[in-house]
């Protein structure tokens, strides 16, 4: 583009002023800036036009149904159980592919509405209080877990074919629990390491032998002294009666005695009947 100059002769600077007033700089000013917007207006325009051919480029490859497209749909498994299963499966396990089934296993058939344990006014406390506690801690989910897997290997056709997972299930659980001793006792005995107990013993009673129920019941009487006793345990009672609850039923199953015999699940109130229905196929 060819720019025209014009020269002017100033000798002050308010002379400068003055001839800005001027015709002939006035219009050659103009003039200029006039080209300079158009010739931009014009740069524009074409890069518009070459963004629009990107974005069509773009959208053709995106297009499932564009020939060119190498793209597929990516498969999406529908969750199982509905909003049981947490999607981000922020267990506090090592994600294991067989997890979610057990889980939502657990929640629907296992961790049901206890009468005993709910007491009158609530339901559904395995739920909404007890299961949380279960996703904060290694040991008492692996307890869960194998509690999971047994029932539902009971339920099967063919459980012999689980059998090798169940005891591999057994193991971790049971090195979850020896591993939360490696820290001080007065660290390690919390809610969750004596629910972890609590429920190995509640799988001995149904799955196992007397004698193995018998170690996990007074290591859990051992753990529930130095902590205090069955009135410090958390979950607003709740332990304490699933404790009882469990240490009730085995001893009604194999005809022993209970390792809490003097408590109840209220004060002032004898314990309820043993319920082996729930005791067997729930909790």
């Amino acid at each position: 583009m060819e720019m025209k100059f014009v020269f002017i002769n100033v000798k002050e600077p308010k002379d400068a002023l003055q001839l800005a007033k001027e015709t002939e700089v006035r219009s050659h000013v103009t003039r200029y800036q006039w080209k300079r917007f158009a010739h931009r207006d014009k740069r524009n325009q074409k890069k518009a036009l070459v963004a629009s051919r990107d974005v069509n480029g773009i959208e053709g490859q995106n297009d499932p149904g564009s020939r060119s497209s190498t793209l597929e749909p990516i498969p999406i498994s529908p969750q199982i159980g509905g909003l049981r299963v947490d999607p981000f499966r922020s267990y506090p396990i090592s994600a294991q592919p067989w997890i979610p089934l057990l889980v939502d296993h657990y929640l629907l058939h296992m961790a049901v509405d206890i009468p005993e344990l709910d007491l009158p006014g609530n339901h559904g406390l395995l739920r909404t209080s007890w299961f949380p506690l279960v996703m904060t801690d290694p040991a008492l989910f692996s307890v869960i877990m194998l509690l999971a897997a047994s029932h539902y290997a009971s339920l099967q056709d063919h459980p012999n074919s689980m059998r090798l997972d169940l005891l591999g299930l057994r193991y971790e659980a049971v090195s979850s629990i020896n591993r939360g001793f490696e820290t001080p006792l007065s660290e390690t005995i919390n809610d969750a390491l004596i629910g972890a107990i609590a429920k190995m013993a509640s799988y001995e009673a149904m799955f196992g032998s007397l004698d193995n129920y018998n170690v996990h019941m007074h290591g859990l009487a051992r753990v529930i002294s130095l902590r205090g006793g069955l009135a410090s345990l958390g979950l607003n009672g709740l332990l304490k009666r699933i404790v009882i609850w469990i240490d009730h039923n085995a001893a009604f199953l194999h005809g022993s005695a209970m390792y809490f015999a003097e408590s109840s699940f209220m004060p002032g109130e004898g314990l309820p009947d043993p319920n082996p229905g729930h005791f067997l196929g729930s909790s």
